[in-house]
């Protein structure tokens, strides 16, 4: 057995170098050089300025990947500088580190992304959120007239810190807060978002300002952070954006309760003019002053009209004098009311003759008119009138009247009564012609 062992192949044993000059052929034959896209981040570099290390990471909300790069100063574009949180587009290959004994990616031909891709990726992070409604203005919260104290989050040594405090301090001094945090590269947005909910949290803070000088569209990108601005709308307490200047605007400035141009007049949005105030408090003071000496000469004007009537001079005289009209009013509407009692009912009694009389003459006349036309209808109706004018009523035996030949043959005997007298007649029998 040991014979047998003792006649087997070694192994053969390497070394580092060896294996990784291997390494630096396969990866040379095996890869190429393609362009890349990604944000700087964890930028470090060597004492004499001339390499850099860093990650590039996808700048994408939706993708978690980084890669570890190598880059020399010659390799960067002229007049562009490397900083955390800029987003580049280089010349990338793959290399194994002799140093480190890690794949690392070697970039060339460093330039800044174009500011349209950034927009582009700010653009469609904002529609989104926009569809969550963290922009929607009805969740906008009042800032207080005069807070109780002010929550500042701003960089230690930035020039925004000082611009904010001597502003507050020159308009009206109220406590302030300070939270310092990274305003650009690749902690800025955590350490804003960690302030914001700290100072949330703080009894003695009523408004937070967020607060960060101008700069470039790279160095303002972390105010466009997802997390950012959910941490302003996760805020029970009003957030006001002082970030960038007029121009620039983020999706933390969309998020916030109130924007303002700048840090300083973010300043002004959360504390008032304490010079303006006192010269209103000036102004209403003098108001009130002129209004009372109106009031008190408007008194003084009353009781010298007051004190100039007669009733108050002499109130003795102002009694007696008052219970005199008094009686003389109630004689003079008595002797009215007793001529007024006489003359009207004489007045009705008058008019009343006068319709009596007007009433009697009517009714004669109409009387009178009517008598006459009853008496000619009764003249016409009588049945003597024609007996007057020739004609004769016939009467039989009886005193009846005969109104036909045949009732008069009848008869025999017959009366005929005339106008002026009655004959007595006897009816024979008829002649022939």
């Amino acid at each position: 057995m040991r014979c047998m062992a003792s006649q087997e192949p070694r192994a053969r044993v390497y070394e580092v170098g060896e294996v990784v000059s291997a390494l630096e052929r396969v990866i040379a034959t095996h890869t190429r050089a393609v362009y890349i896209r990604g944000e700087v981040v964890n930028l470090r570099s060597g004492r004499d300025g001339r390499i850099f290390w860093f990650r590039l990471e996808d700048p994408r909300d939706d993708h978690d990947a980084r890669l570890d790069c190598l880059a020399f100063s010659t390799d960067i574009a002229q007049g562009h500088v490397l900083s955390d949180g800029g987003v580049v587009h280089a010349l990338a290959r793959t290399e194994f580190s002799r140093r480190d004994g890690r794949l690392v990616v070697r970039l060339r031909r460093i330039e800044p992304a174009g500011e349209g891709e950034i927009l582009r990726m700010i653009e469609e992070r904002r529609e989104r959120l926009a569809a969550e409604g963290l922009f929607d203005p009805a969740l906008k919260r009042p800032v207080p007239f005069v807070p109780r104290g002010v929550g500042l989050v701003t960089a230690a040594a930035g020039a925004a810190r000082a611009d904010v405090l001597r502003r507050i301090e020159d308009r009206f001094p109220v406590p302030v807060v300070v939270a310092h945090a990274a305003m650009q590269g690749p902690a800025c947005a955590g350490e804003v978002s960690a302030a914001i909910a700290a100072l949330d949290a703080d009894p003695r803070v009523d408004v937070i300002v967020v607060a960060r000088g101008g700069g470039s569209l790279q160095d303002l990108l972390p105010f466009s952070d997802e997390q950012v601005v959910r941490a302003i709308r996760a805020s029970g307490t009003p957030v006001v954006a002082g970030i960038g200047h007029q121009p620039d605007t983020t999706l933390a400035c969309l998020a916030a309760d109130v924007v303002a141009a700048t840090p300083t007049a973010a300043a002004d949005v959360v504390v008032p003019d304490g010079e303006a105030l006192r010269d209103d408090l000036r102004a209403l003071g003098r108001r009130v002053r002129a209004g009372a000496v109106r009031a008190r000469d408007r008194a003084r004007g009353d009781l010298r009209l007051l004190g100039a009537r007669p009733g108050l001079l002499h109130p003795h005289r102002a009694v007696v004098h008052r219970r005199r009209e008094a009686v003389a009013g109630l004689a003079r509407r008595m002797a009215w009311a007793s001529r007024g009692a006489v003359a009207a009912p004489a007045r009705d009694l008058a008019t009343l003759g006068a319709r009596r009389h007007r009433a009697l003459g009517g009714v004669q006349a109409g009387s009178a008119s009517r008598l006459a036309v009853l008496s000619a209808r009764l003249g016409a109706g009588d049945p003597a009138r024609p007996l007057g004018e020739g004609f004769a009523l016939v009467r039989d035996a009886r005193g009846a009247v005969v109104t036909s030949a045949a009732a008069a043959r009848a008869a025999g005997r017959l009366t005929l009564e005339f106008g002026d007298g009655t004959v007595g007649a006897r009816v024979g029998a008829k002649e022939d012609a």
